[in-house]
């Protein structure tokens, strides 16, 4: 018996363009938790992060009739989230804390010892990332390496030219390396073993 087809986001995200409302309700439950963690890297207080993430849902379920079929739907949810999270000012560059990819694409058959050392390892990268680069720089590599959204998608969020967010992801994993050494090679290395696309080599080359 083949197993349920799971519906995609975007056809999710087409249904509630044309009015379901239990359509938008599955896409605000599936990216909640990824849109949270995405914006406290520009807030210092997970509270402020869920605020900002709520009322970009809000804003997306009004604006639904601009949504285009065929477009991603993390990417446009995202923009609208990120241009609201700017509006707000620049946050306080403190430390914020939250699951990093490799708890998600790690091996399941990973013990409780491995896990907390992947996480604890995780927010020593991001923390140390916060302190050393810009707000944007921070939510590139997050975009990319977390979100997996290819340099175009992340360009589109950013409102940035692509070869722009090419020249900004080297850099900032330039600039990361001194302060994280071999971590740093852990954020790159996690994006080559689970994505494999070819963006991700891309933008490993020196654009300068």
């Amino acid at each position: 018996m083949n197993e349920p087809r799971t519906i995609s986001d975007e056809d999710l995200a087409r249904d509630a363009r044309a009015g379901s409302v239990a359509s938008f309700e599955e896409l605000a439950r599936r990216v909640q938790g990824p849109l949270v963690a995405f914006l406290e890297r520009r807030f210092p207080s997970r509270r402020d992060a869920e605020d900002v993430a709520q009322e970009a849902l809000v804003q997306a379920w009004r604006a639904l009739a601009s949504y285009r079929e065929g477009m991603r739907w993390r990417t446009w949810l995202f923009t609208i989230a990120y241009r609201m999270a700017v509006s707000r000012g620049r946050a306080e560059r403190t430390p914020a804390v939250a699951m990093p990819a490799s708890d998600r694409l790690g091996d399941a058959k990973e013990g409780p010892p491995q896990l907390l050392e992947r996480r604890e390892r995780g927010e020593r990268v991001w923390a140390t990332a916060r302190a050393v680069l810009t707000e944007e720089q921070v939510s590139a590599l997050w975009l990319f390496h977390v979100e997996e959204l290819p340099a175009m998608e992340v360009a589109r969020v950013l409102d940035r030219s692509w070869v722009s967010v090419k020249t900004m992801l080297h850099r900032a994993r330039r600039k990361l390396e001194p302060h994280l050494a071999s971590e740093a090679d852990w954020i790159i290395d996690t994006t080559r073993a689970t994505r494999g696309r070819a963006d991700a080599q891309e933008v490993c080359c020196d654009t300068e």
